[in-house]
């Protein structure tokens, strides 16, 4: 299973990495329009993140998310796993390993209502492959086993999308995806 998600993974990351940088701004503003066009319940705890490599660019969403009155947050690998630290438009981020960034130990912690999850490669069906690290599984585990239920929407461009995703019992399927060209809705 994890050579074939390996397999999957170097596959769709490929392509998204052979997008040209005009067209990743513009499938990024697309996704983000995407987002922002969804039914989100009103100051809904938003988590988010900030692009590493070439994956999509969401710094506008942040922004327009927080205008809208919802708490966004980042995600920050910490021993036990991942937290979600608030951010607002013009905070000074740090850098946190894994080629990212966000805010720093004292900024607030959220709990997320909805998270929009980066990921590699997705299918039709809702499966998600991530970096292989598995910090978001275990971070959707934690959250369910703390009563708990965020809505799990996978952001990429379409490039990323394969047949079928290997999926392993631990991996959440996604409730939505969101690319430049479609929003796909498994819930």
């Amino acid at each position: 299973m994890a050579a074939e998600k390996a397999r999957v993974r170097k596959l769709a990351l490929g392509r998204r990495d052979g997008i040209d940088p005009v067209a990743r701004a513009e499938g990024s503003a697309a996704i983000s329009e995407a987002v922002l066009a969804l039914d989100l319940a009103p100051g809904a705890a938003i988590s988010a993140f900030l692009p590493i490599l070439s994956e999509v660019d969401l710094t506008e969403t942040i922004a327009r998310l927080d205008e809208r009155g919802h708490p966004v947050g980042l995600p920050v690998m910490v021993k036990s796993g991942l937290v979600f630290r608030r951010v607002r438009p013009g905070d000074a981020l740090v850098p946190l390993g894994f080629g990212t960034r966000g805010p720093g130990p004292d900024a607030p912690e959220i709990i997320p209502d909805v998270l929009l999850m980066p990921l590699t490669a997705f299918d039709r069906q809702g499966g998600r492959v991530g970096y292989g690290r598995g910090f978001y599984d275990r971070a959707v585990a934690d959250l369910r086993a703390a009563g708990r239920f965020p809505r799990l929407i996978g952001i990429a461009f379409s490039v990323q999308e394969v047949a079928a995703v290997p999926m392993e019992p631990h991996d959440a399927p996604l409730d939505m995806i969101v690319t430049e060209r479609n929003v796909f809705r498994f819930a």
